[in-house]
């Protein structure tokens, strides 16, 4: 069981932590040292224009920033297709990509945007022996999903953790035949 950037972690139905419950981590990075990534589908969210009105920044549209995970709780966060970058952008895997600029938002609001994105404050973080006895244990609160489809990632946060556990359904059921 492979963890690395790109992957999905899925609370599980079962097992996860209240905290978690029907949570969606999209893996950022995965080294020997830690494991990052940012909850996808998380209910708890914050108005951008708010924000950065307090900036004295104007926003010109509504946009939803999501709790990304209680690590750099400040931290402005974008993770988008891979097509469009900014100047603190960083590769994911062949189809995302991450930024963490005030240049991103001046780029978005000018029109210049990827096709697929969402903003997030803060990030989620494991050292490998967590995350290994949270995955292996006999009650695994999360499930990893290698490689997600891309409509369960885009999809909305309402409906990302069903589809999540169905793709892993799906995935382990092939596994097997």
């Amino acid at each position: 069981m492979q963890i690395r950037a790109g992957s999905l972690l899925i609370a599980n139905p079962k097992f996860a932590h209240p905290e978690h419950e029907q949570s969606v981590v999209f893996i950022t990075e995965s080294t020997e040292q830690s494991t990052m990534g940012i909850v996808l589908n998380s209910s708890e969210s914050y108005d951008l224009a708010s924000i950065l009105e307090n900036k004295g920044v104007e926003w010109p549209c509504q946009t939803l920033i999501g709790q990304g995970g209680e690590y750099s709780p400040t931290c402005l966060m974008m993770l988008h297709t891979n097509e469009w970058y900014s100047s603190n952008t960083m590769p994911i895997t062949n189809s995302h990509s991450i930024s963490s600029d005030e240049f991103m938002l001046e780029k978005v609001s000018a029109g210049n945007e990827p096709i697929w994105w969402r903003l997030f404050m803060g990030i989620k973080g494991w050292t490998p022996l967590e995350l290994a006895q949270e995955l292996k244990s006999e009650q695994p609160k999360w499930l990893l999903l290698a490689r997600p489809p891309m409509r369960v990632v885009h999809s909305e946060s309402t409906q990302m953790w069903t589809l999540a556990v169905n793709a892993y359904s799906q995935d382990m059921f092939s596994s097997y035949l």
